[in-house]
């Protein structure tokens, strides 16, 4: 049974989580041609197991985006699973056009090597991303990732991780276009990226 300040956590995640997307919006006026979420995100560069890996060499990609830990018990298990099943949905030309990152907010126990093969277990493409505490958050805040590490009496994992879970889709131009927050469907994962790959 979760604790009475987790569930009050958990449901400070959910309100934020919608949040972030009321406040992202109101960024640019209604008169701004821009389209998407342009002041959330950026660019960043974190290490994978094959190496170093920057946002902004994958310019000309459409780039979903996934913040959680190796160790999470349930919520990132159906966010990657739901991610891959939306990739599934898309054809080869498709595919070749977008790369999933998974980027762990636990760098305390994901290494480079752990994260990669926990990623690509969900898609073989899916590339796992990590690096020290203080990069891992910047780039977290970056996106109004909300993480807290909680402590676990009484277990040998030590402590958990609770975070929000927003898949962030970043178009072929670096900005991101949609946040899909969990709970949504592959049906409409496939479409995000879809409408990504078409803007």
């Amino acid at each position: 049974m979760k604790k009475p300040t987790q569930v009050v956590f958990l449901g400070v995640l959910a309100i934020l989580s919608i949040g972030i997307g009321l406040w992202a919006g109101m960024q640019t006026g209604s008169n701004d041609k821009v389209e998407g979420y342009p002041d959330l995100g950026g660019d960043f560069t974190l290490l994978s197991d094959k190496g170093p890996v920057s946002l902004q060499d994958l310019r000309g990609k459409v780039v979903p985006i996934y913040f959680g830990f190796t160790h999470c018990p349930d919520v990132c298990i159906t966010s990657l699973s739901a991610i891959a099943a939306g990739l599934k949905q898309l054809d080869d030309s498709e595919r070749a056009q977008i790369q999933p990152l998974f980027i762990s907010i636990d760098p305390e126990r994901d290494d480079p090597a752990r994260v990669g093969e926990y990623a690509r277990y969900f898609h073989p493409s899916m590339i796992g991303l990590s690096g020290s505490l203080e990069e891992v958050t910047k780039v977290a805040k970056a996106h109004f990732v909300i993480f807290e590490k909680v402590p676990l009496d009484n277990s040998d994992m030590g402590y958990t991780m609770d975070h929000s879970s927003i898949v962030y889709v970043v178009g072929k131009d670096g900005v991101i276009k949609t946040l899909i927050h969990h709970g949504e469907s592959p049906d409409n994962i496939a479409k995000a990226l879809r409408d990504a790959l078409a803007g």
